[in-house]
């Protein structure tokens, strides 16, 4: 069920438009994605998590535009893409970098001893 789970969620890290315009941000699947990679997406996707979120909250709530909720909106969304980025794809991102990484090792300990 997991190996499903991660399939499914590195093919969906591997597509090119889950990561634009931050392209050149994706490390190379046998690197993790580490909290510095994190940091350098957040601010990005952060931002659209957090406009999302001010505008779902808009819906119920009809007022008139805040300034100051709306930047505590943008501060949840920075922090909840943050954890739950973490949480979700980078958890799977990092279990399939670390199996890479082993097999890397792997078949460089067998061209060595050959």
């Amino acid at each position: 069920m997991i190996t499903t789970i991660e399939n499914f969620m590195n093919w969906l890290t591997d597509m090119d438009w889950g990561w634009w315009p931050l392209v050149s941000l994706r490390p190379p699947k046998d690197t993790d994605i580490d909290n510095i990679v994190l940091v350098k997406i957040t601010p990005f996707f952060g931002t659209i998590t957090g406009v999302m979120l001010y505008l779902m909250n808009q819906i119920y709530i009809s007022d008139n535009f805040n300034l100051v909720i709306f930047m505590l909106h943008l501060l949840a969304g920075l922090v909840v893409f943050f954890f739950l980025y973490k949480t979700t794809f980078a958890f799977f991102w990092n279990r399939r970098a670390k199996r890479l990484r082993y097999a890397h090792a792997l078949l460089a300990q067998n061209s060595r001893a050959a």
